[in-house]
């Protein structure tokens, strides 16, 4: 069976802005073959029930939309990655896939869409080159609020740290240019380098831009320490031995976001290469599963019908 895989398009290197959606093509590459299925660029929520991509569509019907519900329907079909691991192993590779996804989608969605330099300078662009007018206009400030009510509401990035000197009221990070401070080395957990400090102070833009790079900086030392453990202990060049797993994919589409693109402060880039040296050497040792090519890939056009216009948003409304 041919089935289509509905994501959010290219901006930049990556094939798909979006980690879970990476992480769907990801998976389709090391498990499938090309001629099962053709990857749509669609960059339309709206095509799923509950508005998420990635969304698999079989016989122009959705079946599964959301990466984990995406992942279900690939092992359904018989597209296992885990079907190697014990028992115990796949409760840990469960439970370790949902840790991936709640904690490195945090950092995803600040450097992506709250980070005011990348988002001015390479998202909001890049995201207007992939919807048609006029929503391309309104749909960069959707993503963007959107990300900031996630992160806001489960880590109160609008608030500065307790010991932190530029905090601002309720600021939004990345949108507000406060008068310029820079980040002071004991605000900051000892375990980021003071070299790190010093090229976000470069690079970073006004209080509000720095609270937010404070809190993810300190956010982000906690995630990968964990990851690292989880590497050190593995027997092999994944995080269960010698094959990648749904756990893999996942962890491999949220690095693969947070570090390839430039970034205006690529801090957690720079934390990898001054302090994990288990992530930066799993990075380097899986280049042939994160090679970012699709050229063995069909990848399919996008039907006008399946576009996020307002045309096809009334209709999705309206049933007409």
């Amino acid at each position: 069976m041919t089935f289509e895989l509905h994501v959010w398009g290219s901006i930049g290197e990556l094939p798909s802005f979006d980690p879970d959606c990476l992480a769907a093509i990801l998976y389709l590459q090391a498990a499938a073959s090309p001629s099962d299925y053709a990857i749509v660029p669609s960059s339309n929520p709206l095509l799923s029930n509950d508005y998420r991509l990635p969304a698999v569509r079989v016989n122009r019907r959705i079946v599964a939309s959301g990466i984990f519900d995406v992942l279900r329907f690939f092992q359904s079909e018989g597209f296992d990655l885990n079907s190697d691991l014990s028992p115990t192993q796949k409760a840990q590779n469960v439970a370790l896939s949902t840790f991936i996804s709640d904690n490195f989608t945090i950092l995803s969605l600040y450097i992506q869409r709250l980070h005011i330099l990348h988002f001015q300078e390479i998202f909001r662009p890049g995201l207007i080159q992939l919807i048609p007018f006029p929503l391309q206009y309104a749909a960069p400030m959707f993503l963007f609020t959107a990300a900031k009510r996630r992160i806001a509401h489960v880590h109160d990035i609008d608030s500065a740290t307790s010991n932190s000197s530029f905090a601002r009221n309720s600021s939004v990070p990345g949108i507000l240019f406060l008068k310029k401070q820079a980040i002071r080395y004991s605000d900051v957990d000892d375990t980021v380098p003071k070299t790190l400090i010093d090229k976000i102070n470069e690079t970073a833009g006004g209080a509000s831009e720095f609270s937010g790079v404070l809190r993810m900086l300190n956010f982000a030392g906690e995630v990968l320490a964990s990851i690292e453990s989880s590497l050190s202990e593995s027997e092999g060049p994944y995080l269960f031995g010698k094959m990648p797993t749904s756990a893999d994919v996942l962890l491999l589409s949220h690095l693969l976001v947070e570090t390839l693109p430039k970034y205006a402060s690529p801090f957690v880039k720079d934390l990898i290469e001054s302090r994990y040296n288990y992530i930066q050497r799993y990075l380097d040792e899986n280049k042939d599963l994160v090679s970012i090519n699709l050229e063995d890939a069909t990848v399919a056009n996008v039907h006008p019908q399946d576009r996020l216009t307002i045309r096809n948003i009334i209709k999705k409304c309206t049933g007409y």
